[in-house]
């Protein structure tokens, strides 16, 4: 199954990182303008067996996901899987450790099914892995304006 890396570390520890990634509203700050995406329902905080539903646009077709959340671990862990939507398959694992005292590392693994059907002639796991690449980049630069402030609170 294709999967996707992502690592990056910042100058908090992994309490502040966390409490950001758990708010949906804050996922969707974490997502390229273009993706258009919104939260349709969901907690304002995500815990273990929450559920999420997110809308937006990508590749020209409208798109809504469920995902719920299925390992959580404060501060540590958190994986949300979707339950319907687009890909056959997505996995997105988020991890937090402390390198260091006052340090964060988030560590990202997106393992994913591409979709079926028509979409899934285009939208091909090497397709992905460039989409994901940019998704990742405009993810990281984001993530690090909220933690140092520059964005919204936690």
């Amino acid at each position: 199954m294709p999967s996707f890396e992502s690592a990056d570390e910042y100058a908090v520890p992994p309490a502040a990182v966390f409490a950001l990634l758990r708010r949906p509203a804050v996922l969707v700050q974490l997502a390229p303008p273009e993706m258009h995406l919104q939260v349709e329902s969901g907690p304002d905080e995500l815990g273990f067996g929450s559920r999420l539903v997110l809308r937006g646009r990508r590749w020209g077709v409208p798109q809504r996901v469920v995902s719920e959340v299925t390992v959580f671990e404060p501060d540590a862990l958190l994986v949300l899987e979707q339950r319907q939507g687009p890909f056959r398959r997505w996995t997105h694992t988020q991890r937090l450790e402390s390198p260091a005292e006052g340090r964060s590392r988030l560590s990202e693994r997106v393992e994913y099914e591409p979709p079926g059907g028509l979409l899934g002639l285009t939208v091909t796991a090497a397709f992905l892995e460039r989409e994901l690449t940019n998704l990742f980049a405009f993810r990281r630069k984001k993530l690090a304006e909220l933690v140092n402030g520059s964005g919204i609170a936690p």
